[in-house]
């Protein structure tokens, strides 16, 4: 009954992260007006608003003007419910499992926000960073130290890519943004969660971009970074304990 517990708690949590998605980006307040249908506008009623649940009874359809409604809305409160899960079974009830949760759920939000996007707003990258550089004074394996360090060795050399980029090649490889994400990761992974960001996370993106450049003979197309440096780390963090005797014996 814990576990359930556990996941149906992300699960609403989920359902929240899904207004911070769509509103965000347009410069929307998260609090006023309640949800409502972006096509009607009608207000959702609260037993329309049960996470997971709801979208299934009202076969993903507003009961209002029978608009669709995304799929990606279940999809958000199923993987923050999981989220919760796993922290929980990994962590178990800890000051570290809460830490892990913010951290993963902040990496999830911003992840389909750069999807969508392109951007990866400041008021979560940053915010994500000062929550990882104070969190670390109260985690017991992971100093303030531990934390600057990690910030450090996830931003400066995507800000020296960047920079190479703006200045040399006059154009933008990655954006600014993906600096200020890994100086995040960094904040809250150390240094583990940076090289998982970046070496599976290049991998994740490669393989999806693979398909793409066969099914359109060019490589001429933008894909969003965040997400798969988010993917990487979350994969990276979450194996540790599987992956570093594997990488040292190398």
């Amino acid at each position: 009954m814990d576990y359930l517990f556990v996941f149906l708690l992300g699960s609403v949590l989920g359902s929240f992260y899904n207004v911070l998605i769509y509103r965000l980006p347009r410069r929307e307040s998260i609090i006023s007006p309640p949800s409502h249908c972006p096509s009607c506008g009608s207000k959702i009623r609260w037993y329309d608003n049960i996470p997971i649940i709801s979208y299934f009874l009202l076969k993903g359809k507003c009961r209002d003007c029978f608009a669709s409604i995304s799929l990606r809305y279940p999809l958000v409160e199923f993987l923050s419910g999981l989220l919760a899960l796993l922290c929980y079974f990994k962590w178990s009830l800890s000051f570290e499992s809460f830490v892990m949760f913010v951290f993963f759920s902040l990496l999830l939000i911003l992840s389909f926000i750069d999807w969508d996007t392109f951007t990866l707003p400041d008021s979560l990258n940053l915010g994500g960073l000062a929550f990882g550089l104070v969190s670390s004074f109260f985690r017991e394996n992971f100093t303030f130290w531990d934390s600057v360090v990690g910030a450090l060795v996830g931003a400066v050399p995507f800000f020296l890519i960047y920079i190479f980029y703006v200045k040399v090649r006059k154009i933008e490889g990655i954006g600014f943004g993906d600096v200020k994400l890994m100086a995040f990761i960094g904040s809250v992974a150390g240094v583990w969660g940076v090289a998982s960001a970046v070496f599976l996370g290049s991998l994740f993106g490669l393989l999806y971009a693979i398909p793409l450049i066969i099914k359109y003979k060019n490589i001429s197309f933008a894909v969003p970074y965040g997400p798969f440096l988010s993917l990487g780390c979350f994969v990276g963090v979450m194996l540790r304990d599987w992956l570093s005797p594997i990488i040292l014996q190398q």
